[in-house]
C-alpha cells in the first residue's frame, strides 16, 4: 500500500510527487524482509518515514496547518514541537542537502518504529495474516507521539554516528561507492550498542588532529616523473630534447660521438606504502585494541598527505584476511569489527608484509611497515628482507618488551595509550 494514499504533513514536498514516493521505496530497500512487510502494509508509516527524510533534508521544510487523518495529525504535532527545537537545529547543520544522511535518519527512525510495531503484534495471538496486520498497525499506532519521541532519539545518534564514520572512510565522496552506505549505516547502529566501537571512533577522531595537513613529499630523479627536475646530459638518442634532433648532421653527430644530447630530467614521489600490522591476539582486548585501531585510522589518514598507499592487516598465528586491505570502506569496516583472539607470532606478520610489498613492486619506493603489538615471542633476523624492500619498521610495543623486534626494528617505542602516545607514533611514521 503506498504513502500517496494519504496527505503527509508537508506541503513543500507531498505524496503525489514522484520523488517522495521514490524515497518512500528506498526506505523500504534498507529494512529487513519481516520489517519490510509491516512497512509496506501501512500507509501511515510510510508517510511518516518518508517525511522525516524531507523534514531533514530540506531547507526549509514547510508543516501543513492540519491534517485530517488523526494518526498523522498527532505526528504533524510531534513534528512542530520537534523542528523549533534545539536538537533538531543541530541535527540539520549536517541533514540538510544531504542525500545520505537524511536517509539514514529515515531508515533509523522507520526500524525503530516497525520494530517496536513488530513486537506489539507478535504478543497479539489474534493476528495470524498480513491483511489483518494492517488494521492492527493503525490501532498500534495511536499514540504516535509517545513512539515517534523513542524513535526520533535513536536515529538523531544514528545519523550523528553515521556522519563521524563515513568522514572516517574519506568524506561524503566515500558514501558514492556502492555498498559504503550500507556499510555505514551498518556500523552507526552498531556504535550504540558496542562500547569499543565509539570509543575507537571518538579517540581516532581526536588523534586526527595530530595528522598534519601538509608534509614532505620524497622525490626521486629518474627518466619519468610528474615534474620536471632540470636538464641533463644524455647518449640515448631517444630522451633527447625535439630541439637537439633538429640540428645539422654535423652537429648532430657531434653530439652523437661526444658529451651526448641535451634531455629533460624528471621527479616522482618515492612514497611507497604504509602497511599497518595490528595484533588481534586474545590479549589485545580492550584499552590495547581501541588505541591501536585509532592510531591505524590515524595513519590512514596520514597516508593520504603523504600521498603513499596504505595496506592493513591483523595478525595473531596467522595474518587476516587474504589479501591486505586497502579499500577506505573495508579499512574502517575492519578496524572497527575484527575481533581479537588467538596467539601471537610476529615474524610471520612482518614476513607476510614484505612479501605483499615486493609482489606489489613497491621494492622500488619507500615503504614503512608499522607493526602494534603486545607479543613477547622470538622474532626471527628480517633485516636483509626489510632492506630489500626498502622498507623501515616501526614497532610500537604495548606494555611489555622485546628485545628481538627491537633488534630488526628502525624504530623501537613503547606504546603511551593516549591521544599524545598516538602523536608520538605519527610523527615517527612522518619521516
Amino acid at each position: 500500500m503506498r504513502a500517496n494514499t494519504l496527505n503527509n504533513n508537508l506541503v513543500n514536498v507531498t505524496t503525489r510527487d514522484f520523488i517522495y514516493n521514490l524515497i518512500s521505496d528506498r526506505i523500504a530497500s534498507f529494512l529487513p524482509p519481516d520489517l519490510q512487510e509491516i512497512y509496506n502494509s501501512s500507509p501511515h508509516i510510510r508517510v511518516i518515514a518518508a517525511d522525516s527524510y524531507f523534514l531533514h533534508y530540506s531547507l526549509y521544510p514547510f508543516l501543513r496547518g492540519k491534517n485530517e487523518d488523526e494518526i498523522l495529525e498527532e505526528a504533524r504535532q510531534f513534528c512542530k514541537d520537534y523542528i523549533d527545537s534545539e536538537r533538531y537545529q543541530m541535527l540539520k547543520t549536517i541533514t540538510t542537502l544531504d542525500d545520505e544522511l537524511s536517509l539514514v535518519y529515515s531508515i533509523a527512525l522507520t526500524k525503530y518504529i516497525v520494530g517496536k510495531i513488530r513486537g506489539r503484534i507478535e504478543s497479539s495471538d489474534s493476528i495470524s495474516k498480513v491483511s489483518s496486520k494492517g488494521g492492527a498497525i493503525g490501532q498500534f499506532l495511536k499514540g504516535i507521539s509517545a513512539l515517534l519521541e523513542g524513535a526520533v532519539e535513536e536515529a538523531e545518534n544514528v545519523t550523528k554516528n553515521a556522519e563521524e564514520i563515513r568522514e572516517l572512510m574519506g568524506g561524503k565522496s566515500a558514501g558514492r561507492e556502492a555498498g559504503t552506505f550500507q556499510k555505514i549505516l551498518n556500523l552507526a547502529k552498531q556504535m550504540m550498542f558496542v562500547e569499543d566501537l565509539r570509543k575507537i571512533v571518538d579517540m581516532s577522531k581526536r588523534m586526527m588532529d595530530f595528522v598534519p595537513k601538509a608534509t614532505r613529499i620524497s622525490k626521486m630523479k629518474g627518466k619519468t616523473g610528474d615534474e620536471l627536475s632540470g636538464y641533463m646530459m644524455t647518449k640515448q638518442v631517444e630522451r633527447a630534447l625535439p630541439r637537439e634532433l633538429a640540428l645539422p648532421e654535423e652537429l648532430f653527430l657531434r653530439k652523437v660521438t661526444s658529451e651526448g644530447f641535451l634531455a629533460k630530467e624528471k621527479l616522482k614521489v618515492s612514497e611507497g606504502a604504509y602497511y599497518i600490522l595490528i595484533d588481534k591476539s586474545g590479549s589485545m582486548v580492550g584499552e590495547k585494541t581501541v588505541w591501536a585501531r585509532s592510531v591505524a585510522m590515524a595513519i590512514y589518514r596520514l597516508s593520504k598527505t603523504k600521498r603513499r598507499k596504505y595496506f592493513l592487516r591483523f595478525f595473531d598465528t596467522k595474518v587476516h584476511p587474504d589479501k591486505p586491505i586497502s579499500e577506505p570502506r573495508e579499512i574502517v569496516d575492519a578496524i572497527l569489527k575484527v575481533q581479537s583472539n588467538g596467539g601471537t607470532d610476529i615474524t610471520n606478520a612482518i614476513s607476510t608484509a614484505i612479501d605483499d610489498l615486493v609482489e606489489r613492486r613497491f621494492a622500488e619506493y619507500t615503504n614503512t611497515i608499522v607493526i602494534i603489538t603486545d607479543g613477547e615471542d622470538v622474532v626471527e633476523d628480517l633485516s636483509r628482507e626489510l632492506k630489500k624492500a626498502k622498507t623501515s619498521l616501526v614497532s610500537v610495543m604495548i606494555q611489555g618488551n622485546n628485545d628481538t623486534l627491537k633488534g630488526i626494528s628502525d624504530h623501537y617505542m613503547h606504546a603511551e595509550l593516549t591521544e599524545k602516545g598516538g602523536e608520538r607514533v605519527l610523527k615517527l611514521v612522518e619521516k
